[in-house]
């Protein structure tokens, strides 16, 4: 999983499947539930970590069947494959603003709406006009945003049993070249405060009211290293590969961050990345 991942990190996968039809992702969850086969669906693997040990059971990636997307009328409608930064550079050259604050959040379109993506007070969550999702059964069933709830970092799907298939957003009629102007401000102030190291993103969720990062700066983690994985010099809520790194590096960094924390501010940091799978036997 070290291939499929931003972070490059993660052991194998037992069975990685590419369904390129509705039809075949709904015979692969009938055939999971059959034999009580785990699976999980991968996304573009930015906002992932995956242990040593790898992942049982099977890896579904949505990368044949959900990559496209259209423009209808001032919205635009994506599959949940569909990368991010694509459906920001598409829309602005449309002329259609909305999706600028998502400039350079990296990750698909379904990895956005599941953890409500969201930059300079904005959100993916504020846009939908609909959402296409698969429960584990295979019954397909499209929802209207008054039958979703969003919230900070956080939707409806991380409750459910269900796959994110596709998105359909509202977006409006914009000045291309002041988009852009707004894209690429964006893009230079996310770019000036991250690490160019391969990392996950942001490792954990703001506090009500507080940020992640400046509680970790303040308690003095930057710099601190596992084997090839050190919190950022630049932003201390990354955790980054520096070289060779293993996913109980980074773990072993995620705790220590977390007890430093809680140790002088009696605050418990939540995960904003995703672990899955198991610890290497080793």
């Amino acid at each position: 999983m070290c291939r499929h991942t931003s972070l490059g990190v993660g052991g194998p996968a037992e069975c990685l499947v590419y369904p390129e039809t509705l039809g075949e992702l709904a015979e692969v969850l009938l055939l999971a539930k059959q034999y009580q086969l785990p699976f999980f669906v991968l996304g573009s693997g930015t906002n992932l970590l995956v242990r040593d040990g790898g992942i049982k059971g099977i890896v579904l990636s949505l990368s044949s069947l959900c990559s496209s997307y259209q423009f209808e009328g001032y919205s635009i409608l994506a599959g949940a494959a569909v990368s991010l930064p694509f459906l920001v550079k598409r829309s602005t050259e449309q002329g259609l603003g909305g999706l600028e604050f998502a400039a350079g959040i990296p990750g698909s379109m379904g990895g956005a709406l599941y953890m409500n993506a969201g930059a300079h007070g904005f959100s993916i969550g504020e846009l939908v006009l609909e959402v296409e999702t698969m429960d584990y059964d295979g019954n397909l069933k499209r929802r209207s945003r008054r039958e979703l709830e969003f919230s900070y970092r956080s939707s409806t799907f991380q409750q459910e049993k269900a796959i994110i298939l596709s998105g359909l957003f509202q977006l409006a009629p914009g000045d291309r070249l002041a988009l852009k102007d707004q894209v690429q401000k964006n893009l230079r102030k996310r770019r000036s405060r991250q690490p160019h190291y391969p990392s996950a993103g942001s490792v954990f969720r703001n506090p009500p009211g507080l940020a992640a990062g400046k509680l970790l700066d303040e308690v003095g983690v930057k710099g601190l290293t596992a084997g090839g994985a050190m919190i950022s010099q630049e932003h201390a809520n990354f955790i980054v590969n520096m070289q060779d790194a293993r996913a109980s590096d980074i773990l072993f960094l995620i705790e220590s961050a977390q007890e430093k924390v809680r140790t002088v501010f009696n605050i418990d940091l939540e995960l904003e990345i995703r672990v899955v799978g198991e610890n290497s036997r080793e």
